[in-house]
């Protein structure tokens, strides 16, 4: 019988209105008072997109608690098993708790590090993003998380651990929570959008739900249901979705000047492992040199990182804090340039790919009149692609009743509409000194004239 001396927990959300944790639920509130759950208040959603959207300052915290109400609304919707329900509820929460500072950015610098080994075994797999692996071992190896988690339930980190292994059953639980139509995505797109102001990111978030189902359609495995959209209900609100997430890869996180910052952090961050590896890194950033090092860090300490300790040790390399700066004058220049806004330029290449092979060693021996042997840190092409809508068979969508196809993949009806190939955005990002030196490189690379944007 719930305690009648526990008050409700309820959040005021800008997107989702109240948020609320109440009877059943109420438990899984205390979850969020661990300390591994009150870290994601320190790292951006959006990572360096405030820099352009003055407003995307929100947090991994509040967009948990958006995937967490979401995944609330559609266990409901779908009638699920009380304990399945509570388990893809609680996935949903719990399942950005491994990012680290920057989120992905990090990832491209100290993904793959040592630290994978023990409960996180049969997390090597192809797909298991470095934040899944860091999840999974938070939830096994955290005491606090760990405790408060087997309180709610006897083994529910090792059940967890599922999601991220691709292993929990029924399978179509963890295509809730992650998959081409997951929780996670449905909130993050209007949750950034809201944030971002980028108004082409709503679409009918009501309607996906009334059209999601679990239906049989594997006829020869052990887990034969599914989830699948009704396609005469649901179609045209799926296809809006799909819209709002292709607008918003193009115009918010690939933005030039987004992704030049995200480069200049990534830079700042390969340059400062490079001297860790040569044990001439300088303070501010003890974990990540030992990261760089290859050596191992335990989640006590791996919750220590994250935006705030980041901007910190920028701060303290660039000069900004009470010492001089990094003694290295490559880093030191990186990220005085990064806390002081003064990024990288752009120039819009178009959107084939093949121009890197042809624009990359030109652009390199540019910079390099300039910057010398460290020309490499100051020139990049960047290929971004849009994220693809295809998933794996763990994260394809069934669609059913289609007028013409009967049962299908949403993969396979994504080719007969417009974003059925992901577009590509290829750009030469440079320091500002290259640009006049840069540009008839780009115009002669292009085969026509061609201006920065």
């Amino acid at each position: 019988m719930p305690d009648s001396t526990v008050k409700d927990r309820v959040f005021r959300d800008p997107v989702h209105g109240l948020i609320e944790l109440r009877g059943p639920d109420r438990a899984i509130a205390d979850l969020l008072d661990t300390r591994a759950m009150q870290r994601l208040r320190r790292i951006k959603q959006m990572g360096f997109a405030w820099l352009v959207y003055p407003g995307a300052e929100h947090s991994r915290f509040g967009h948990a608690l958006g995937a967490f109400h979401i995944a609330t609304r559609v266990v409901n919707q779908l009638k699920l098993e009380p304990e399945v329900a509570r388990h893809v509820k609680i996935a949903a929460l719990l399942h950005d708790v491994g990012h680290g500072p920057f989120s992905h950015a990090w990832e491209h610098v100290f993904g793959g590090v040592p630290g994978t080994w023990g409960p996180t075994a049969g997390l090597g797999g192809t797909g298991i993003a470095d934040h899944e692996r860091w999840g999974a071992r938070i939830v096994m190896e955290d005491a606090e998380l760990h405790d408060a988690l087997d309180r709610l339930e006897p083994g529910l980190p090792e059940v967890l651990k599922g999601f991220w292994a691709k292993t929990y059953r029924p399978h179509f639980a963890r295509k809730l929570v992650s998959s081409q139509l997951d929780v996670d995505r449905l909130d993050y797109l209007l949750r950034d959008g809201h944030y971002s102001g980028a108004g082409y990111a709503t679409y009918d978030l009501d309607w996906i739900i009334h059209a999601l189902q679990i239906d049989r359609v594997h006829s020869e495995t052990d887990d034969p249901s599914d989830l699948v959209i009704d396609y005469r209900r649901g179609m045209y609100a799926v296809e809006q979705y799909l819209f709002a997430r292709s607008y918003m890869y193009a115009q918010v996180y690939h933005h030039k000047t987004v992704r030049a910052a995200e480069w200049m952090f990534i830079k700042t961050l390969e340059r400062f492992a490079q001297l860790a590896r040569q044990e001439a890194e300088p303070p501010g950033l003890e974990l990540a040199a030992r990261m760089a090092r290859g050596n191992e860090i335990s989640v006590p300490e791996y919750l220590r990182l994250h935006d705030i300790t980041l901007m910190d040790a920028l701060d303290e390399w660039a000069g900004h804090g009470a010492g001089p700066g990094a003694a290295d004058p490559v880093l030191r220049d990186l990220a005085s340039r990064l806390v002081e806004r003064r990024l990288f330029k752009t120039f819009d290449l178009g959107d084939d790919v093949r121009v890197a092979e042809r624009i990359g060693p030109a652009a390199l021996e540019v910079a390099e009149k300039r910057f010398g042997s460290a020309a490499r840190w100051y020139v990049h092409v960047d290929a971004a692609r849009q994220v693809g809508y295809r998933g794996g068979d763990d994260e394809e969508l069934h669609v059913i009743d289609h007028p013409r196809y009967g049962a299908v993949t949403l993969s396979r009806l994504l080719d007969d509409m417009p974003l059925g190939q992901p577009m590509a955005a290829v750009r030469l990002v440079c320091a500002r000194e290259l640009v006049d030196d840069l540009r008839p490189v780009v115009e002669s690379a292009l085969g026509r004239p061609r201006g920065r944007r």
